[in-house]
């Protein structure tokens, strides 16, 4: 038992407005669920009322005209109230929305002000984007019915009075899309553009050529989409999931013509959001090789469009022919996007044809490079010579850095901060999109309950406590941080669906770290808003995550060894209620209200529940406690790849699955691996007559069990004696399992502990040498 012992698509025509459900009543609940929160906003008591006689009033500028019919459109299709749009400077009307436009409100175009009284709204711009902006911030206000495409059923349209003066914390604000692992039409591309322009970003990053599949047509190498578009079949599963790896026997292709990058361009543009295209170089090239294989070093004509994930040896070869090549791709390109930044990639560029060509080699010494990094170093520059000559800069992932930066190139830091802190203190503008907070292929709630995704994990509070500015920036530093970005990778979304599934609601919380101050942000008023922004979803057609209505399970090990479990939820003012029956709970389970320490191993299953009724679905996590429930141990092997997630991992309570590595504890290969635990004292040892051990069997990913535990007692850490050991027989299965081995022995008193795992079997992986056996991954030591 638990034991408490403590405490759009038509749109734009109308908006990309958009996602949102019913409530009128939840609108007066928290008047002001606008999402990014706005740099100041002061409430103001009463309700502007919209009626038939309501006008628009607006300065004869075609941009700002443009914005007002498209409000008054939508407005028409959902109330079924005209508002008549008329050409004029009055700004004292009343009954009446007024677009305002000021010489200058600041020195950035993109802010606004917008007041709103029981007499009139005026918004205030010295520019379209601000408007725009400004516009996004009032639909917000307005029931979530506006972002219908139908007539709505409510008959009064209010809005509540305030007080916004708005304008963003940085620059860029961007969203990304890889459209290589998994390809999506053109319609869902400017569903994912509305939903950006809602949530006031500007800047889409469009990962358009890499390994798997070669996505823009360019007309002057029509094999690059006849070709390298298509690929023969695609991996199945988790990539380290079966062995040998299993796939679908589908061909898969798809790629956008030149016209639909226009259309999308254009799309977009009217939505203030610029396009970045990426074509990935000199790495990440395998489909274009397979194209055309004289890119290459090797020129091998059988190299085909990659089917599985990762980083391939096939990256382009710095010939002069290769060189001319991507010049003539880039020019179409840059003919597509007329924007100031064009990405060339530039991340995970293996060197191994490098090594071995002897063009590269020679060129090495003629350009008296110090070896490979310099080499990458001097294709970037070299691209970006061309880039800069045709009035556009380059973004690079922050490989770039490697070798010697570009003189005028961009940073996006991803494999953490450290990239963006060296690039800005070099002078060089920076991106911020760590794998830590931005990259929104990341399990974002407990993995055995999601998808299969790459991994990792990013919930949406962690998201939402970014800070894209580094402390150890000086000012002058921090204002190369031009913004930041959230990635969405697709190797594991095969579908719209899935898409939407990791970024939404994530990307809330990201619009508000890009558009707000980190003074400005705050998790609890953000949370609290976050259930209207549910509802634009629905409006969207956006089928989002919705862990925010479900419990989660942290465990800690308190100061007197007790596995303390807490309970939450991200969604306010719910009540929690959880058994250990292994039934979905009921208000007549227990009431959660403050963490509780656990006795016994058990499994909680736990909801939330709002005015009686469960918001969400149940969750359940399992909890190990024992003799050695936190306990320190040493052990003669470490793993720096693989810390099982605490300095306990072994004794935290937290039990790994067969899903992800989380959790495992890697012990290295090749060595049998000792575990020691000193349990009470000398004057109080402690009795134990069982003791579990938990392993994964992972083929795939070169992780074996051990073939043999032993386990030895002593009483001054001295001398120890032999208790009991186990011959497990090793797995055959080509997937992943766990094996919970049980030792059962005469009771023992014992002081010191020693558990011996013999090493595992060699993998059938090329990747270890014969003899050297397989790693080995441990979670859990008990004892009883």
């Amino acid at each position: 038992m638990i034991k408490i012992s403590s405490p759009f698509q038509r749109f734009f025509v109308g908006f990309f407005f958009l996602l949102g459900a019913a409530g009128f009543s939840q609108l007066v609940a928290n008047e002001y669920n606008i999402i990014p929160y706005p740099q100041k906003l002061t409430p103001k008591s009463g309700i502007f009322t919209f009626n038939s006689k309501t006008v628009i009033i607006c300065p004869d500028k075609p941009e700002v005209v443009k914005l007002a019919q498209q409000f008054a459109t939508q407005f028409a299709l959902v109330t079924g109230v005209n508002l008549s749009v008329q050409h004029s400077q009055k700004s004292g009307a009343t009954n009446a929305v007024i677009f305002q436009l000021v010489n200058s409100i600041n020195d950035n175009s993109e802010s606004y002000d917008l007041q709103i009284s029981s007499r009139n709204i005026r918004l205030s711009s010295q520019a379209s984007n601000g408007f725009f902006y400004g516009l996004q911030s009032l639909y917000q206000l307005l029931p979530t019915d506006i972002y219908e495409q139908k007539r709505s059923r409510l008959k009064i349209w209010t809005v509540p009075c305030v007080l916004i003066n708005d304008t963003p914390h940085f620059a860029y604000r961007g969203l990304h899309l890889d459209v290589c692992r998994h390809f999506f039409p053109v319609a869902f591309i400017k569903k994912y553009i509305d939903a950006m322009a809602i949530h006031k970003f500007n800047t889409f990053h469009w990962h358009l050529t890499d390994d798997q599949g070669w996505r823009i047509e360019i007309k002057r190498y029509p094999r690059l989409t006849e070709v390298g578009s298509k690929r023969a079949e695609t991996l199945k599963g988790y990539y380290f999931e079966n062995y040998p790896q299993q796939f679908d026997g589908k061909p898969y292709g798809g790629f956008y013509t030149q016209d639909e990058a226009c259309e999308i361009v254009a799309y977009a543009k009217a939505r203030f959001i610029t396009v970045i295209p990426e074509i990935e170089l000199p790495g990440h090239a395998q489909a274009a090789i397979a194209a055309y294989p004289y890119l290459s070093c090797t020129q091998d004509s059988t190299i085909k469009v990659a089917t599985q994930w990762g980083v391939f040896p096939e990256v382009y070869c710095p010939r002069e022919k290769t060189f001319e090549f991507l010049e003539n791709v880039l020019t179409e390109v840059m003919d597509i996007f007329p924007n100031k930044y064009i990405h060339i990639g530039g991340d995970e560029c293996p060197k191994e044809n490098w090594k071995k060509c002897s063009n590269c080699q020679e060129l090495i010494k003629r350009l008296n490079l110090k070896n490979e990094d310099g080499l990458q170093s001097y294709f970037v520059e070299r691209i970006e010579k061309f880039v800069n000559s045709k009035g556009r800069q380059i973004i690079g992932w922050d490989e770039i850095l490697d070798g010697g930066l570009a003189p005028n190139a961009t940073v996006m830091s991803w494999r953490g901060m450290q990239g963006g802190v060296a690039a800005a203190k070099s002078g060089h503008d920076v991106i911020m999109t760590p794998l830590s907070h931005c990259y929104f292929d990341h399990y974002q709630t407990d993995p055995l309950n999601e998808p299969i995704t790459i991994g990792g994990f990013l919930p949406l509070k962690t998201v939402y406590e970014y800070e894209p500015i580094p402390a150890e920036l000086t000012g002058d530093e921090a204002k190369h941080v031009l913004g930041a970005q959230a990635n969405m990778w697709s190797e594991y979304l095969p579908t719209t669906e899935s898409v939407e599934y990791m970024v939404f609601p994530r990307v809330s919380a990201m619009s508000e770290v890009v558009w707000g101050s980190k003074d400005n942000r705050n998790w609890n008023n953000f949370r609290s808003r976050l259930s209207t922004d549910f509802e634009r979803y629905n409006r969207l057609k956006i089928k989002p995550c919705r862990a925010f209505y479900d419990v989660q399970f942290q465990s800690t090990i308190t100061a007197d060894r007790k596995l303390q479990v807490t309970l939450e939820c991200d969604h306010p003012n719910v009540q929690i209620h959880y058994n250990n029956t292994g039934k979905n709970p009921s208000i007549t389970d227990a009431l959660y209200d403050q963490p509780f320490t656990l006795d016994a191993s058990t499994r909680i299953t736990a909801a939330a529940f709002s005015n009686g009724k469960m918001i969400g679905k149940a969750t359940s996590s399992s909890f190990v406690v024992s003799k050695l429930t936190g306990l320190t141990y040493t052990r003669n092997v470490v793993s720096t790849s693989y810390d099982g997630g605490s300095v306990n991992a072994l004794t935290d309570g937290k039990e790994g699955n067969a899903k992800v590595t989380t959790q495992w504890l890697g012990l290295g290969k090749g060595v049998d691996c000792e575990i020691i635990f000193e349990c009470g004292d000398a004057q109080n040892p402690i009795t134990i007559e069982k003791l579990s051990v938990g392993m994964l069997q992972a083929t795939a990913f070169g992780v074996s069990i051990s073939p043999e535990i032993q386990l030895y007692g002593s009483m001054d850490g001295k001398q120890y004696k032999f208790i009991a050991e186990s011959k497990i027989k090793q797995s055959s299965a080509s997937f992943w399992e766990v094996s919970r081995p049980l030792l059962v022995f005469p009771p023992v008193l014992v002081h010191f502990l020693k558990v011996v795992l013999k090493k595992a079997a060699d993998s059938p992986l090329d990747f270890p040498k014969v003899g050297e056996g397989s790693h080995l991954f441990v979670d859990e030591i008990g004892a009883w």
